[in-house]
This record gives C-alpha cells, sequence and structure tokens, in this order.
C-alpha cells in the first residue's frame, strides 16, 4: 500500500529522516514510536503530501506520491495531533468537510448524526466548535474521519490531549475502521496503546 524508498528530509542543516525505507502493508496497523524529535510527524507529513521529501520516493498502490494529486484527496484521512477543525464552525459544518465528494447528499444529515453517536459524541449538531473541550473536538475530528472512510489513516498523538479513559475509546474507534483493503499508522509516545496495534515500529528501524 505505501513504500517508502530511500526518502530523505532534510531541514537546514539537520536530517529529519535519513535513508528510509519500509513497506506498510494493506490490512495492518502500525504504531510508529520513537524518541522526540526523530521525524515522526514529518513522516506522516510527506505521506500525507503536507511535506515535501528532499530525496527518495514514496508510493502510494504503486503510484509516485505527487504533491496535490487529485485522487490523494479520496484515499487518505488524517486525525490532527491539534485537530484541525473549523473553530468558528458548527459541529455539521465540520463534518460537511469529508462529504464534500459524496454523490447523495440526501441522507448527509442522517450520516453526521450516526457518526456522533457511535463517537459517543450526544451533542446540538449546531454547537460552535470553540465551545468544545479538547475531548469532544477529537471526538469530532475523529467523526469526520470515520465519515470520509479513507484508505489511508494517518493519526498524530490521537490519545495526547485525553485522559487514559477516553484515549483507549478513541483508539478502539480507530482500529474499528481498519480492514483488509485499508493502512493505519498512528504515532504514539504510549508503549501500552502501541501494543494494539499489528506491527510497533521504531522510526530508528526505517533508516538504513
Amino acid at each position: 500500500m505505501i513504500k517508502l524508498e530511500n526518502v530523505f528530509v532534510k531541514k537546514g542543516n539537520k536530517n529529519i529522516l535519513d535513508e528510509c525505507n519500509f513497506n506498510f502493508e494493506k490490512g495492518k496497523s502500525y504504531a510508529l514510536v520513537g524518541e522526540s524529535g526523530a521525524g515522526k510527524s514529518t513522516l506522516l507529513n510527506i505521506i500525507a503530501g503536507f511535506e515535501d521529501v528532499s530525496q527518495g520516493s514514496i508510493y502510494i498502490e504503486d503510484k509516485l506520491l505527487k504533491k496535490k494529486v487529485d485522487f490523494y484527496r479520496y484515499t487518505l484521512g488524517y486525525l490532527f495531533q491539534n485537530f484541525a477543525l473549523l473553530e468558528n464552525q458548527t459541529i455539521s459544518q465540520n463534518l460537511d468537510l469529508a462529504l464534500k465528494f459524496k454523490k447523495n447528499k440526501k441522507d448527509n444529515m442522517n450520516l453526521k448524526k450516526e457518526v456522533l453517536k457511535k463517537v459517543s459524541l450526544d451533542l446540538d449538531i449546531k454547537r460552535i466548535v470553540n465551545s468544545l473541550s479538547g475531548g469532544e473536538q477529537q471526538r469530532v475530528a475523529l467523526a469526520r474521519l470515520i465519515l470520509k472512510d479513507p484508505k489511508i489513516i494517518l493519526a498524530d498523538e490521537p490519545t495526547g490531549s485525553l485522559d487514559t479513559k477516553n484515549g483507549k475509546i478513541v483508539i478502539d474507534l480507530l482500529l474499528n475502521l481498519l480492514d483488509e483493503n485499508k493502512t493505519m499508522i498512528v504515532v504514539t509516545h504510549d508503549l501500552d496503546l502501541a501494543k494494539r496495534f499489528d506491527v510497533i515500529v521504531n522510526i530508528s528501524e526505517l533508516r538504513n
């Protein structure tokens, strides 16, 4: 599904990623661990196309990843550490972002209500996002990801701002999204949570 081939990322005089080679397979969940500043978030960002590689190639389903590839917006979902929500918009308007490319618009409101139940968020869908707690905002972000139903799921410290109970719920919901056609890569510093994924990858292992 995702292949890294001799990937380098350099910022200033520092190599953030250095000759990384790895295959992330379909149908598997990966916990990406390692020291702070080792390049875990950078790796997610280059897979997502948010940052460019300095050298090397990334392939998605045997297609060379290029910036702003059109098909990519449909196949990838990213759960950001800071949620990346439209804070001055409603819950409903934030969920609309995931439904933008759906062909059948009639059932959108029902879909939004169903996904909010799935993430146990019992709130007025017209609530403004900046009035929500951090945990509630994380669930809105997760609901948006579920609605998009991407083939590639990336998450950067999705439990970082949550207590143990809510962190477990978020990981449960993420892992429930996985099927044989999807790939999931989650950055985490929590080694107990990492054990719940199919494969634990220390970012230092990607460097040849």
